[in-house]
């Protein structure tokens, strides 16, 4: 009885880990050509080419080659996102959870990454175009990753 109890547990796990990899590159797909399409329709002055500025050469920063490999990174960064969210708060139902997700997931790139790693100009110079964009795009990234996710493990449970 115990070995079925734990082989179910190791499904459920696995099953989990699945759906945080489909929901994960589903939403970093979704929302990074999102940023991509905000980005070339003149809403803000932040490209996709910022989630890879530590990586990419200074020449490739703001052209087309620049902002899909930052749409890629974005889709690497969307999957640890759904990871984390999977591992520690999945369990809450609340969409509410997932806007703060977002919430937590923009003051970390714009107030602690951005000025350590120089991604972009403060965030006092953005603009409010720019500003309201990324912080709309984050809050629906992380209500997209946490409403699915959590949906998703609830209904397993039941």
């Amino acid at each position: 009885m115990k070995n079925q109890e734990q082989n179910q547990s190791t499904r459920v796990r696995k099953k989990k880990f699945h759906m945080a990899i489909s929901i994960g590159i589903s939403a970093g797909i979704l929302w990074g050509l999102m940023s991509l399409v905000m980005y070339y329709l003149q809403f803000t002055d932040v490209g996709p080419s910022i989630f890879a500025k530590p990586f990419l050469n200074p020449d490739y920063d703001l052209k087309w080659q620049g902002h899909f490999v930052g749409v890629g990174f974005f889709i690497f960064y969307a999957l640890i996102a759904a990871f984390l969210y999977a591992k520690f708060l999945a369990k809450y139902k609340s969409p509410w959870v997932g806007i703060a997700y977002g919430l937590a997931l923009w003051a970390f790139v714009f107030i602690v990454l951005n000025p350590l790693l120089n991604l972009t100009k403060p965030l006092k110079e953005l603009g409010w175009n720019t500003n309201s964009v990324m912080f709309s795009l984050f809050i629906l990234i992380g209500l997209f990753i946490g409403y699915s996710l959590s949906a998703e493990f609830n209904n397993q449970e039941e």
